[in-house]
């Protein structure tokens, strides 16, 4: 069998999306004899082969205000490198242009005789994220009748990308989300199909409490007695990590804390120039060796996220999973990741709260984290999503549908 991978959401600094896909791309050249094809948009067309892997590199312009990201904005180019590689799974991780060049390769290739199948994973909960959050936020603090405009206006941006989106998953032949949650949500969408859950994974050799090490914290100049914070993802408004700044500052005095935020982002350049003005915060940038990122982790006391839009929390598995409590906010996927057994969780936006949990969990972070580690090595792992994802595929390419123009 042949898979491939459609996703704008793949660079140097990419997080979970990019996780999954090169996870899955290693089990599939470890563990099968399967092929994969990747597409995704890049500053020039380029083709690479690895054994059993390629990747297919598009050139696309930026996605204003989101570099490094660019988006596909030649669809036919798409569906060349699908004519090109003919693979058997089509699977998207953008919604936007990527799907109709998949379908057209779909009906072609059916009308051909052969079984082929598009899928869609619900990496991100687009809606409320890109549409409707930013829109609430940009009305936010005004006077009640531009609170109230903003608010239909918001909604109304929201039901609309929800209605486009939804009609893409039901178009698709199987409809993928990380969790019952995010399930449900896809039906807020107007998807009817079944949804099938497959959790992400983690690595629990690679993130593990065991590689602790006092080199990181020697190198920021913090010593064993201050709560070191970490938090690595995007620094976009998506993600909210304003709201960490604001919460460390409103920790108690003589709570001895520092903050490490990694990542890359429009917000990065806003978010350094606050660091520079208060001791003991850091922006880093993004770390993309998986050895020196896992060792950061385990270094660490608390991982702390702000984001309230997250699908599955992946960044915070791996914090778990290297022996971390949580704190982070009580709003998508992180209600299902984080329970008063190995963190806390507060409102959205409120500082205060999550300052208050941080000093809650500090105090008993061997336990909290302790447990986390636990609940993570019992219940995810790479291996059984890819088992469970290959054991879909082949289930509906043998189905006649999946020949079926």
């Amino acid at each position: 069998m042949k898979l491939c991978d459609v996703t704008l959401a793949y660079t140097a600094t990419s997080g979970g999306i990019r996780t999954y896909i090169d996870n899955k791309r290693a089990y599939l050249a470890e563990h099968t004899d399967h092929e994969h094809l990747l597409i995704v948009p890049g500053e020039e067309d380029a083709l690479e082969h690895d054994g059993p892997l390629t990747k297919q590199t598009i050139a696309s312009p930026i996605l204003p205000g989101c570099e490094p990201y660019r988006f596909f904005w030649r669809p036919d180019k798409i569906q060349h490198a699908l004519k090109e590689a003919a693979p058997e799974v089509v699977e998207l991780g953008s919604f936007y242009v990527a799907p109709w060049p998949a379908f057209s390769y779909r009906r072609d290739r059916r009308k051909e005789g052969f079984a082929c199948l598009v899928s869609g994973y619900f990496h991100s909960d687009i809606a409320d994220a890109y549409f409707g959050a930013p829109l609430r936020d940009a009305f936010d603090g005004w006077s009640d009748v531009l609170e109230w405009f903003g608010d239909r206006l918001a909604g109304a941006a929201e039901s609309g990308a929800e209605s486009f989106v939804g009609s893409v998953f039901e178009k698709c032949d199987v409809r993928l989300a990380a969790s019952p949650a995010q399930a449900k949500r896809l039906a807020e969408y107007g998807v009817e199909h079944p949804v099938e859950i497959l959790p992400l994974g983690v690595d629990i050799d690679l993130f593990t409490p065991d590689r602790r090490s006092d080199e990181f914290r020697e190198r920021l100049g913090v010593d064993r007695d201050t709560v070191m914070m970490v938090y690595a993802g995007r620094l976009d408004a998506e993600k909210h990590p304003h709201v960490l700044i604001d919460a460390f500052e409103r920790l108690p005095k003589g709570f001895k804390a520092c903050l490490v935020m990694l990542g890359e982002g429009p917000l990065k350049d806003e978010l350094r120039a606050r660091a520079d003005k208060l001791e003991g915060v850091f922006v880093l940038p993004y770390e993309s060796a998986a050895t020196r990122f896992a060792e950061l982790l385990a270094s660490a006391d608390v991982y702390v996220t702000a984001g309230p839009h997250e699908t599955f929390g992946l960044s915070v598995v791996e914090a778990q999973a290297s022996g971390l409590p949580v704190v982070g906010v009580a709003s998508g996927a992180l209600n299902e990741r984080v329970s008063p057994a190995d963190g806390r969780l507060g409102p959205v936006n409120d500082a205060q709260a999550m300052a208050d949990n941080i000093v809650a969990v500090a105090r008993d972070r061997s336990a909290l984290g302790a447990a986390g580690r636990e609940k993570t090595v019992r219940e995810l792992s790479w291996d059984r999503s890819f088992e469970k994802l290959l054991a879909i595929y082949e289930r509906e390419l043998a189905k006649p549908t999946a020949r079926k123009p």
